[in-house]
C-alpha cells in the first residue's frame, strides 16, 4: 500500500486515546483502536483529499466523509491517505487492519486479487457515499479491505449503524457481529467475459479449487448443466460493452469540463476515456440501462437456487510495475450492483490470486457466511 498523505501525530494521538479507553474498560466500539487506511478519493476534513489529481493539489475539505465520520465517531486510527490513479483506482490493505476504497469497475476487488487480501464489494448503496468522489453515479460502491473476513465485515457494518446507505438505499443489513460460517450446498461457477483472457496457470488454480469444493460436497453447477445459466454467461459475455456505455457516459460530468479548462493536467488514459465518452449518445445509455435490468433480473432469479455464485477475482497475479491490470472479472458487480467478496485463497508461483463469490442484492451477509466457511472451515479442513 502506498500513502498520499500520513496522518501519524493524529494516528499517535488516536492510539494513545483508544489504549485509554480500553484500560478504563470503555472502548468507543468495535473499531476503536483500529488502524485505518483512506482512499485519496474520499474526504478528510484534516488530511488533504487530492483524488490523484493535479487539479486538487493541497484541496482541504471543510468535512468527512460520511464513511470517515462514522470510523472517527467510533475511535478507528485514520494512519493516512492511500494512493489513487487520477479520479480513481485501487486500493489493497495488506500492512493494515482495514482500508476503505472505492469500485465502480474492479477497484475493490481486483487489488485485493492482486494483494491477498479479503475485501467486500457490497450491494449497490449499501454504504453512504456522501462525501467520495464519484465518476459514475450508478454504479459506484464504496468498498471495504481487511485482513480478515470478520474484520471485514464489521467495518462494513459498524460504518452503517453510524452513517446508513446512500439516500433512498436500506444500507447494509444484518448484525454487527461477523455471520457464522455457512456450507453452501450449491454454487453457479461463471466464466464471465474473463475466462478467455484468463492466464492458464489462473484456469488451472481455480478449477482445481472447484474440484477440492465438489470433493468437499459442494455441488457446482455451471453453464453446461442449465440452460438459464447458459442464457446469463452469454450475456455477460458483452458486460465489457455494456460497462462503458454507461460509465464512459456518466463520468463526462464534470469531467468534460476539466478536460476543456485543465486538459494539460490530466492523464492520457483519462483523456481517452473522456473521448470516448463524448460520443455515446443519449440513446445508447437509455438502452445500456434496459440491458442492466434485464440482466439483474436473470442474475436474481438464479441466485433464489444456490448459495452463491463464483469465479476468478482477476484474470491472473498482480502484473509487474505500474500497470493497474484487468478488471473484467469485476465490471459485472459493478453494472448490476451485486455484492461481491475477494477470498485470498490462490497463488500462482506464490504470488496472489483471488476467488470472487457474488450474491444476490441485500444478501451480503449471507455471502460473507458462505466466503467464511470456504476460507475458514473448509480451507483448514483441506490442508
Amino acid at each position: 500500500m502506498a500513502f498520499a498523505f500520513l496522518n501519524l501525530e493524529g494516528a499517535r494521538q488516536a492510539a494513545d486515546e483508544s489504549g485509554t479507553r480500553y484500560r478504563a474498560g470503555k472502548p468507543l466500539s468495535v473499531v476503536d483502536g483500529m488502524p485505518v487506511g483512506i482512499k485519496d478519493l474520499i474526504e478528510t476534513y484534516d488530511m488533504p483529499t487530492e483524488f490523484g489529481s493535479e487539479l486538487f493539489k493541497g484541496h482541504q475539505p471543510m468535512t468527512d466523509a460520511a464513511c470517515v465520520r462514522a470510523l472517527r465517531r467510533g475511535g478507528a486510527v485514520l494512519v493516512g491517505k492511500t494512493v489513487t490513479v487520477c479520479f480513481g483506482g485501487g486500493d489493497p490493505a495488506r500492512m493494515l487492519p482495514g482500508a476503505l476504497g472505492t469500485h465502480a469497475r474492479g477497484s475493490t476487488i481486483r487489488p485485493a486479487s492482486f494483494c491477498g487480501t479479503y475485501a467486500l464489494k457490497p450491494t449497490f448503496g449499501a454504504i453512504n457515499r456522501q462525501g467520495s468522489f464519484s465518476m459514475a453515479y450508478s454504479m459506484d460502491h464504496l468498498g471495504v479491505f481487511a485482513g480478515t473476513l470478520s474484520d471485514m465485515w464489521t467495518t462494513a457494518r459498524f460504518i452503517v449503524t453510524q452513517a446508513g446507505g446512500d439516500p433512498g438505499h436500506p444500507g447494509l443489513d444484518g448484525a454487527l457481529s461477523p455471520p457464522p460460517p455457512r456450507k453452501p450446498a450449491r454454487l453457479i461457477r461463471l466464466d464471465t467475459a474473463g475466462w478467455p483472457v484468463a492466464e492458464p496457470t489462473a484456469k488451472a488454480a481455480f478449477e482445481a479449487y472447484l474440484s477440492q469444493l465438489a470433493d468437499a460436497g459442494v455441488e457446482i453447477v455451471t453453464r453446461r448443466d442449465d440452460a438459464t445459466i447458459e442464457a446469463y454467461e452469454t450475456a455477460l459475455a458483452d458486460m465489457p460493452a455494456l460497462w462503458t456505455n454507461l460509465y464512459r457516459f456518466e463520468m463526462q460530468w464534470p469531467m468534460l469540463q476539466y478536460r476543456e479548462r485543465y486538459r494539460d493536467k490530466l492523464p492520457p488514459r483519462l483523456l481517452k476515456g473522456i473521448e470516448d465518452g463524448a460520443h455515446i449518445t443519449h440513446e445508447t445509455y437509455r438502452a445500456a440501462h434496459v440491458e442492466r435490468e434485464r440482466l439483474q433480473a436473470m442474475h436474481e432469479e438464479l441466485a433464489k437456487h444456490v448459495e452463491g455464485f463464483i469465479t476468478l477475482s482477476s484474470p491472473g497475479p498482480g502484473p509487474i510495475g505500474m500497470d493497474q491490470g484487468s478488471a473484467i472479472f469485476n465490471e459485472g458487480s459493478s453494472v448490476l450492483g451485486a455484492p461481491a467478496v475477494n477470498l485470498p485463497l490462490l497463488a500462482v508461483d506464490a504470488v496472489p490470486l483471488g476467488i470472487q463469490l457474488l450474491g444476490r442484492w441485500q444478501g451480503d451477509e449471507r455471502l460473507t457466511a458462505v466466503a467464511r466457511w470456504l476460507a475458514e472451515v473448509h480451507l483448514r479442513n483441506a490442508v
